[in-house]
């Protein structure tokens, strides 16, 4: 037995040195595991500290030289694990023995880099969902949240205003009330819509944050993370973009004397403070509304009603050109004219007069005429907020390109409201709809959506029926569906009639495509939803001229 001692030790020496061997190997694979998965952690935080040396508000802040070294040696880092990465799939059974303790060196390392970016760029708030911008679409997006279940923590809201989200239509009326004006809590979401007041509480009670008087500078999709005016950094997993539309000012296009005080625009909640604070001021002076579309023809008939004596000047040949025949048009501009208001069509303002207090006296116009004005209210239109995520996601239509689910060409970053190019079923094709109505219903199925793809159930895709209404003075339309092809109108069109009560449908391809009603009740604007959703044929355009609101009652 004593002379096999020596084979056998041999053997336990051999198998001893293999266990090792093979411990080595799995000590090895793990700790390139960890070097990798560092590296694109490190890689990771390096773009958000350079993303936020992109933002000019952050020159002198970040652009330090420590941070200069940082980013130096991180890239020398970077590097150096690739080189490693690249040997060790070259040498395979012997890297273990030949890289083992450089990989060791090279975690330890790119941990002290890590700890080190992190002191740069701050304290990172980390949330599940997020939603970019505090407006109605941002309201609707989280009470379906909470609907569809949502652990505290989880949501944060980014909004620009100082305010939880509100009913946007409020603004341009009955804000501008001359008595009872809407103020809020008043309008909170979701009461557009028939729902609960949401107020700030809510939030607080559903572990919501609202993250508020924060404006987004840079935005990085790729790595999940946003950037705040303030230096704040923002990840997340799953973003709403629900940034809304910003107006067009006339300072846009270099008009003479267009920065004057008493110049007007109406988006925001401090845009309509603004302007009921100047018409208690100039109570009763002189007020010109520049555009003829929602916003002229709704604040245009607001300032009447505080007794303003108001002049509304747009080029186009009738108001709200995009909208309305000129038929439809002719009732509205006779009707205001009735109530006192001065329309000038054709014309533009080229530039505006003020005093020494750089308050606005005069509106120029191309005809050479000078409006005399107290205030001023600009509404020419509006464009989405887009510019942040531009290059990052696919665009149509002017807007964020989405699925009928709202998802963008980004994983998991969802586009809603104004800013939103979605296909339409109906029509079989992607549109841009600048709409409240369109801003409720997009967020709720984008938040549908976001859930069902976390569970694995199905949703049904959006089936959006276009709708566009506006109140002002005792009238009240509402619109639904496609307005193309030609046309048909019907009714009481009389603008000193008690009650007018008129409408128009529109015809393509010999089916009703588009239903507008002035005065309706609640059932027959129901009615004129669905023949527009319906799309009926008609044989007859006399026959449907004279049937008018009976038409679609049948239906």
């Amino acid at each position: 037995m004593a002379l096999f001692y020596p084979f056998f030790e041999s053997l336990r020496i051999i198998f001893a040195s293999f266990e090792q061997c093979l411990n080595c190997k799995k000590n090895f694979e793990e700790n390139m595991k960890i070097m990798k998965r560092l590296s694109e952690e490190l890689n990771s935080l390096k773009e958000d500290i350079e993303l936020r040396i992109s933002a000019e508000c952050y020159a002198g802040t970040m652009q330090t030289e420590e941070v200069k070294n940082w980013l130096e040696d991180v890239q020398r880092i970077k590097s150096e694990t690739e080189v490693i990465e690249r040997k060790a799939g070259e040498k395979k059974f012997l890297s273990d023995a030949f890289l083992g303790k450089k990989v060791e060196v090279k975690v330890v390392e790119l941990k002290a880099f890590l700890k080190k970016g992190k002191t740069f760029l701050g304290l990172v708030k980390y949330f599940r969902y997020i939603i970019v911008g505090g407006g109605v679409a941002a309201g609707y997006a989280a009470r379906e949240f909470d609907r569809q279940g949502l652990k505290p923590g989880e949501l944060a809201i980014i909004s620009k205003e100082a305010v939880a989200p509100y009913e946007r239509p409020a603004l341009s009326k009955g804000y501008l009330n001359p008595t009872g004006a809407a103020r809020l809590p008043e309008f909170h979401v979701c009461v557009g819509s028939g729902g609960e007041r949401l107020l700030p509480g809510w939030y607080k009670e559903k572990g919501i944050q609202l993250i508020l008087s924060t404006e987004i500078v840079k935005v990085n999709l790729g790595s999940k993370t946003l950037i705040s005016a303030a230096g704040e950094t923002f990840k997340y997993q799953t973003l709403i973009i629900a940034t809304g539309s910003t107006v067009i000012r006339l300072t846009d296009f270099k008009v003479e004397g267009a920065d004057a005080k008493n110049i007007f625009y109406l988006r925001e909640l401090e845009d309509a403070d603004e302007l009921a604070e100047s018409m208690k001021t100039k109570k009763t002076g002189k007020a010109v509304i520049v555009g003829g579309g929602y916003i002229g023809l709704e604040v245009g008939a607001a300032m009447r009603i505080n007794n303003f004596d108001v002049s509304m000047i747009y080029p186009e040949p009738w108001c709200m050109p995009r909208l309305f025949t000129p038929a439809i048009a002719a009732f509205y501009e006779r009707y205001y004219a009735n109530k006192g208001i001065k329309i000038i069509k054709g014309t533009v303002a080229v530039g505006f007069n003020a005093n020494r207090n750089g308050e606005v006296t005069g509106v120029k116009l191309n005809d050479g005429r000078v409006l005399e004005a107290d205030i001023v209210v600009v509404g020419v239109g509006a464009r989405p907020l887009t510019t942040l995520f531009k290059g990052q996601v696919e665009e149509e239509k002017g807007g964020i390109k989405t699925d009928k689910f709202f998802k963008t060409s980004m994983p998991g970053v969802y586009a809603v409201g104004d800013v939103a190019a979605f296909p339409i079923k109906l029509y079989n094709e992607v549109r841009r709809v600048e709409h409240v109505d369109h801003a409720r219903k997009s967020a709720e199925q984008a938040v549908k959506a976001i859930k069902a793809s976390e569970t694995g159930k199905e949703i049904e895709e959006y089936d959006y029926l276009p709708y566009f209404y506006s109140r002002s003075f005792n009238l009240s339309w509402q619109f639904y569906g496609d307005n193309v092809g030609d046309t048909v109108f019907f009714g009481d069109n009389n603008p000193s009639s008690p009650k007018p009560k008129f409408g128009s449908f529109w015809i393509k391809d010999g089916k009703v495509v588009g239903a507008f009603l002035e005065g309706g009740t609640p059932e027959e604007n129901k009615a004129m939803a669905k023949i527009a959703r319906l799309q009926p044929r008609v044989e007859n355009l006399d026959q449907l001229k004279k049937e008018g609101l009976a038409f679609a009652s049948k239906i």
